[in-house]
């Protein structure tokens, strides 16, 4: 496992080319995430913007904008049977 999470690829039908990839990986000393966004989708023109973040900031902005699902470990899901 390369710590490589490829979130969104986005490919030219015709050409079978890769026009757009985002992805999230870990800084080589594990203390924070990169958000990679690479764009060739403009002729001639390759952008790459990188975001940084701390897994405690990932984990907030989650919880923050996330929905929250329903799961086994909430007190309520037994009532839901």
């Amino acid at each position: 496992m390369d710590g490589t999470v490829h979130l969104l690829t986005d490919s030219d039908a015709l050409t079978a080319s890769v026009r757009r990839t985002v992805r999230l990986e870990a800084t080589p000393d594990g203390k924070s995430l990169l958000l990679i966004d690479v764009d060739s989708r403009k002729p001639g023109i390759h952008r790459e913007v990188r975001y940084e973040i701390t897994p405690a900031e990932l984990i907030a902005a989650i919880r923050a904008h996330g929905a929250e699902l329903p799961g086994e470990n909430h007190p309520d899901a037994a009532d839901r049977d």
